[in-house]
């Protein structure tokens, strides 16, 4: 699997505009994306608005992205391009059930950077507490760690809990694996909030 995370530098504002017409015009058009497999969007505590999205691969996300680019620039005004994006083939994941986008089924999502890891070989196993780790706090609802195409010192994990408080305390347990393991890695919380849209395919 796939995953790109986008970040909109100082629009978490515009989310209760933007909601309503990715919930009922882009989410629609993402499920009609071969590969396509989940889509989160919010408006993080840190300012900005972040959407991250899962495919079954690279490839399925490439052959979209001329699709979701076009959509965004008809439909959503200043979101032309992201402030930042983060595209990275997913290793260690955990998820509980499919979660629908319904204002009943929304979750708190948390985006953590990692940088200065390991390779693959040494790296994977620590993913794997990691997500075990997180998998053990009440309100886990999934988890997906990556490492970055564009630099493989990179890694990102995105969290889904039930709420803000369960949040704090899966990246309190990551991050006492990551030091026990891998004391040279930097962990940051880079972005969090109450999901506006979720949708699954």
């Amino acid at each position: 699997m796939y995953i790109s995370i986008a970040r909109y530098a100082g629009m978490a504002g515009k989310i209760g505009e933007a909601a309503p017409k990715v919930q009922q015009g882009f989410v629609p058009m993402l499920k009609g994306q071969q590969g396509f497999l989940s889509y989160a969007a919010f408006a993080s505590e840190q300012g900005d608005v972040v959407a991250p999205h899962v495919w079954e691969s690279a490839e399925a996300l490439t052959n979209s992205r001329e699709k979701i680019r076009a959509w965004v620039i008809s439909n959503l005004t200043g979101f032309d391009e992201p402030s930042e994006r983060f595209d990275g083939t997913i290793g260690p994941h955990a998820i509980v059930a499919p979660q629908s986008g319904s204002q009943d089924h929304l979750l708190y999502c948390m985006v953590r950077k990692a940088e200065n890891i390991p390779g693959p070989d040494s790296m994977v196993p620590v993913a794997k507490e990691v997500v075990a780790a997180t998998q053990k706090i009440p309100g886990f609802r999934g988890a997906y760690a990556s490492r970055s195409a564009d630099d493989q010192t990179r890694g990102a994990t995105v969290l889904f809990f039930d709420n803000r408080e369960h949040a704090q305390a899966a990246h309190e347990a990551a991050l006492a694996v990551m030091h026990k393991h891998l004391p040279g890695a930097t962990v940051r919380v880079a972005a969090s909030g109450e999901t506006s849209v979720l949708a699954m395919a």
